[in-house]
């Protein structure tokens, strides 16, 4: 996980760590859609593509996000975020790009000829919904509610993750 604060800083509350998740949890889905949209032609899909593409797909959701955040300054604000807040803004939307590393890496490896680029693609796909299921696992359970709660909450964020990813396929394919 990327470092989220400077040896000097204190310790970040749960508030502050919102941020952080959020972008993740966009990246993913993000990348997730891309993956999926390429894997429907994973025999014409060269895997530099692939990787090129889920770069170019993070970078521009960590990006969007940083001037969606700025934008959201002005607006509340009045000003420009100080030198501060826009480190961790920057800190922010760039830490997001972790959540593609393992299937960059995956997708390289396909480059390279050790993995066929449908087995890659396969395999980024399935990386990218383990860790979306997975933050959302840790999310729902670490909530203050009802066993039987839990597990409704979770099993409507699959199903919403479902639709999610569903409608970024329609955009995307």
């Amino acid at each position: 996980m990327a470092r989220i604060r400077d040896r000097d800083e204190p310790q970040p509350t749960a508030q502050q760590l919102v941020p952080y998740l959020k972008e993740r949890i966009y990246v993913s889905f993000i990348g997730l859609a891309v993956l999926l949209a390429l894997s429907v032609h994973g025999e014409e899909t060269g895997a530099l593509t692939a990787v090129t593409s889920l770069v170019i797909a993070a970078v521009g959701a960590g990006l969007a996000g940083l001037i969606s955040e700025i934008v959201a300054h002005l607006a509340v604000k009045g000003s420009l975020p100080d030198a501060t807040e826009l480190r961790f803004l920057v800190r922010v939307s760039s830490g997001a790009l972790a959540t593609v590393v393992v299937p960059v890496v995956i997708l390289l490896l396909a480059a390279a000829g050790v993995l066929s680029v449908p087995l890659a693609l396969a395999s980024a796909v399935w990386v990218m919904a383990i860790t979306l299921g997975a933050i959302g696992y840790i999310a729902v359970f670490r909530a203050n509610l009802a066993w039987w709660k839990k597990l409704a909450v979770f099993v409507g964020l699959v199903l919403f993750g479902l639709v999610v990813v569903g409608v970024q396929l329609l955009a995307h394919g």
